[in-house]
């Protein structure tokens, strides 16, 4: 089968197939006076749509999800960039929807930098708790690599910013969960303008770092 979708302008990003083979993908794409939401959709194993929710900002502006992630249960979890027309930069934003597309929390993060805040991964833990990273700029440190995790009901339980030598960009773009709570967080982290390491980072489940390690 072959589904389409379309409203001003439709981009998916992200793509997970559950159990049952029910089909979601997520993206953006064009609002009534608001922009690009957020937009999900639920197919059958036929390419039947079942359901199709959007998350658009309390600003009004550009939201892009960019990752995507299902749980046993049938919830999903969607992440990605949210504009804030205050700040003017993007922000974290997460979203949780039950099985039947029903939103249960939405959380948003901006960093302290009041700058570009964008989520590349996500991961979820057997309790369902929730794990993003991504870039956050800092003050006076470029992009920092931000980790965040929440509950299942969407409250923040901790926030790990890492900031490499000279205050240059680090950017994570992966990231894992073991069975322990233990995360593993990977990306890279500029030594200058040219030079960039793998810069890998294992936290426990509270968030404590265990090791920082460089290649």
């Amino acid at each position: 089968w072959v589904a389409r979708y379309y409203l001003g302008g439709s981009i998916a990003r992200a793509i997970a197939v559950d159990a049952t083979g029910n089909v979601y993908v997520t993206g953006e794409s064009g609002g009534a006076g608001t922009y690009n939401d957020y937009t999900t959709i639920k197919y059958n194993s036929s390419g039947q749509q079942l359901w199709l929710v959007r998350y658009n900002s309390p600003y009004n502006a550009g939201d892009e999800a960019s990752v995507l992630k299902l749980d046993a249960s049938g919830n999903v979890y969607i992440t990605g960039t949210s504009h804030n027309t205050t700040t003017f930069y993007p922000e974290y934003a997460t979203v949780k929807y039950n099985s039947s597309g029903i939103q249960q929390w939405a959380s948003r993060y901006n960093g302290p930098g009041n700058g570009t805040d964008a989520v590349n991964a996500i991961d979820i833990d057997g309790f369902g708790n929730v794990y993003v990273t991504g870039r956050s700029e800092g003050i006076g440190s470029n992009a920092d690599y931000s980790t965040i995790k929440y509950n299942s009901s969407g409250d923040t339980v901790w926030v790990r910013r890492y900031n490499g030598t000279g205050n240059a960009a680090d950017i994570a773009n992966a990231l894992t969960v073991d069975g322990l709570g233990n995360v593993y967080v990977t990306g890279y982290s500029s030594r200058s303008i040219t030079n960039y390491d793998y810069l890998t980072i294992k936290y426990n489940a509270a968030g404590d770092s265990v090791w920082v390690k460089r290649y």
